[in-house]
């Protein structure tokens, strides 16, 4: 052993005076210089941190500014079409109406055209023409029909005459909107003559009939008729319908079915809330299904009255500073985006200018106002989420004046600490009007450790870690070089042995055949046969060593081919036998009779089952028999080799299959061999895809088993 030291260092002396002028004298210098490493290495951790952050903020700010792009493209198309330029209202509403439908971030639309009122395209019936207009009798004879029928009515107070003398001019007449004027007349004085179950048919007819038609005063006449209708359901005491008819009546005015202005919403929806809200605690009837519908609905109403404050808003704080644009003379461009506070809310304004048949010619600017609540509550979370994982970093998003957007009180803290590593980074032109702001939260901040204060203690450790890193390098150098001597002479020394013994043979018998000795031909051929034998071991043993180097340099090739594995294993085990096991050896073989063909490379895992059955005869004792077996499972086949001998220790198993390894029971029993049969059968095996196990009682048995993979059929 100690021989084998000194051998191993004498051999490592350069490797060792290195360690001494390289590693333990420089070993004071560099821990100063780890220290200073460690200074700079917090501040580059430091830095890393903010890039991270400003990655996060980045990623963010493209998620939302994307979603906004989206929607100012739609804009842009929408902008650029002719309707536009050529003020086509009905196509400017459908288009507007088509943006709030696909695009939840769209709010409320507007078009300002040069020196005109801004338009709402849809909140205002721009395209219904004149309001007002009165329905035109040329006919005299019509004309003293309607001046009798007025007469009767308010003057005679003759309210089923008058009813009479308008059906009869409904019939007489062809023009549409005196058809529709005099139904109303009709249902009127029926309904003052106390007739509501009369009254009420004629007003549907004019609210499925006369659709698109109005009053002498502008209103819609079929939203008269509505009105008139629930009117006569409540006067004849039929409250559920009633009820029921204001509740589609409410539905349709949310809805902005007759593009009615500000004030005639507001007058109208108070109607039918205030006579639905005095009608169901009367109503028994349906009454907690009216209810369920109502307060809906009343959701809603409050959801448009916030629209037409935005409107009122626009109107009045928006549209005169963006009148400057069209100013002749103005050199600035439109903003594509805008920002107005109007009391404690930010409106954001995406814009896009109407082209003109001129090149710089400006006829208007459409614009929409974003939903902010979407953008807050629904993209902003989405785009957050997105960013994952933010393990290590508070997030919090505040609006320029310091209100709260994103972020809980924790994150919020973590920022507002003065050692924390913080950045806060906008958005492309203030829009939206947000200050992200992004903390370190990790477990520790790598800006508060101290350098100064830890000198010391980080020197020695540098100087221990240092020494023993080097000592166990050395160490463990030194041990494998004195085991790799030891294995070469294991190895040089069994090589020898396993060449020595059947060369010496042979040298015994060619003397005797060549001296003449041997007359009989039938002990001259049992020579040649002890002679073949050792040579075919010779054999055997040469092509271990060489198969062995070429796989530890990886130029190890096999030759697969599709082979029968119950005709294979016969000639193998009949090779075997040949090459002279004695008369008390015995092999059995068993086979199983549905041994697929298998693609292996024949003469190595040939080799491999000679080196296994060696194995088994050398470490028989008295026993001189090995069983080999195969066997067919679902998608594989196994063949096992098994013995009675010595069996292998438990601590041992898997130690057999490394190069150069000799078991405790080959050094007891001086068992010779390279130590190398057991490495390549398992190189052989797995470079078949499959693998090799081994099950052995000490004292008793062991058995070796292959296990192949079935290829695929298909």
């Amino acid at each position: 052993m100690f021989r084998g030291l000194k051998i191993a260092v004498k051999r490592q002396k350069k490797l060792l005076a290195i360690f001494f002028i390289t590693i333990f004298l420089p070993s004071v210098s560099l821990s100063i210089f780890g220290i200073i490493a460690l200074r700079n290495e917090k501040f580059r951790m430091a830095k890393e941190i903010e890039n991270e952050q400003v990655q996060i903020a980045s990623s963010l700010q493209y998620r939302v500014e994307t979603r906004l792009t989206d929607t100012k493209k739609r804009l842009e198309n929408i902008a650029g079409h002719p309707s536009v330029r050529r003020k086509d209202y009905p196509v400017i509403k459908e288009q507007v109406r088509e943006l709030s439908e696909m695009d939840s971030l769209a709010g409320i639309t507007f078009l300002l055209y040069k020196n005109e009122e801004p338009v709402f395209p849809l909140f205002q019936d721009i395209y219904a023409g004149d309001t007002n207009r009165q329905a035109t009798v040329d006919d005299t004879s019509l004309q003293q029909q309607i001046k009798k029928a007025e007469d009767a009515e308010f003057i005679h107070h003759d309210y089923f005459g008058a009813a009479s003398i308008y059906n009869d001019l409904f019939l007489q007449s062809d023009n549409h909107t005196i058809k529709a004027r005099m139904l109303n007349h009709e249902a009127r004085n029926l309904m003052k003559a106390g007739k509501f179950h009369e009254a009420a048919p004629v007003y549907s007819q004019i609210i499925n009939d006369y659709p698109d038609e109005r009053t002498a005063s502008g209103l819609p006449l079929q939203l008269h008729a509505e009105l008139q209708k629930t009117e006569c359901y409540i006067l004849s005491g039929d409250k559920g319908s009633a009820v029921q008819n204001d509740l589609d009546l409410f539905e349709e005015l949310i809805a902005n079915k007759w593009s009615l202005n500000e004030s005639q919403f507001k007058t109208y929806s108070s109607i039918v809330i205030e006579r639905v809200t005095g009608i169901l605690p009367d109503s028994a009837a349906g009454s907690s299904e009216f209810k369920s519908r109502f307060e809906p609905l009343k959701e809603q109403y409050q959801h448009r009255m916030e629209q037409w404050e935005t409107i009122s808003n626009i109107r009045s704080f928006i549209v005169p500073e963006l009148t400057g644009y069209f100013q002749t003379n103005s050199s600035s461009p439109l903003p594509s985006e805008y920002v107005k506070k109007i009391g404690n809310k930010n409106y954001l304004i995406l814009m896009e200018m109407i082209p003109g048949q001129e090149q710089y010619e400006n006829p208007g600017i459409l614009g929409v106002k974003l939903n902010s609540h979407y953008l807050r509550n629904h993209i902003l979370p989405h785009a957050i989420e997105a960013i994952q994982p933010m393990q290590n970093m508070a997030l919090y998003i505040t609006t320029l004046s310091g209100g709260s957007i994103a972020g809980d009180s924790i994150a919020r803290g973590k920022i507002n600490s003065p050692d924390a590593i913080t950045t806060a980074a906008l958005f492309d032109n203030n829009f939206p009007p947000w200050q992200l702001e992004l903390a370190y939260i990790g477990p520790e901040n790598p800006g508060q450790a101290s350098i100064f204060a830890n000198f010391f203690f980080w020197t020695i450790i540098t100087l221990i870690i240092i020494l023993v890193f080097g000592t166990v390098l050395i160490a463990r150098i030194v041990a494998r070089e004195m085991e790799i001597l030891k294995i070469k002479s294991d190895f040089v020394s069994s090589v020898s042995h396993e060449f020595k013994t059947p060369l010496t043979s042979m040298k015994s018998l060619t003397e005797r055949i060549e001296t003449g000795k041997v007359i009989q031909q039938e002990k001259m051929e049992q020579y040649v046969s002890i002679i073949s034998r050792d040579i075919d071991k010779l054999i055997r043993l040469v092509s271990n060593i060489l198969n062995f180097s070429k796989i530890e340099e990886g130029q190890k090739v096999y030759k697969m081919e599709r082979t029968d594995m119950t005709a294979w294993l016969k000639e193998v085990i009949h090779h075997y036998k040949k090459q002279g096991i004695e008369s008390d050896y015995q092999i059995l073989v068993k086979s199983e009779s549905n041994i697929p063909a298998l693609n292996i490379d024949k003469d190595a895992m040939g080799q491999t089952i000679f080196n296994l059955l060696d194995n088994a005869f050398k470490f028989s004792r008295d026993h001189k028999q090995a069983e080999v077996t195969m066997e067919r499972n679902s998608d594989s086949v196994t063949i096992k080799i098994k013995n009675q001998g010595l069996g292998i220790e438990e601590d041992e198993k898997d130690k057999i299959f490394e190069k150069f390894y000799r078991g405790n029971c080959a050094v007891k029993y001086s068992i010779k061999g390279t130590g190398l049969g057991l490495a390549l059968v398992k190189y052989t095996v797995e470079a078949h895809n499959g693998h090799i196990e081994v099950g052995s009682e000490p004292g008793w048995n062991t058995v070796f088993s292959i296990t192949l993979p079935i290829p695929d059929q298909k």
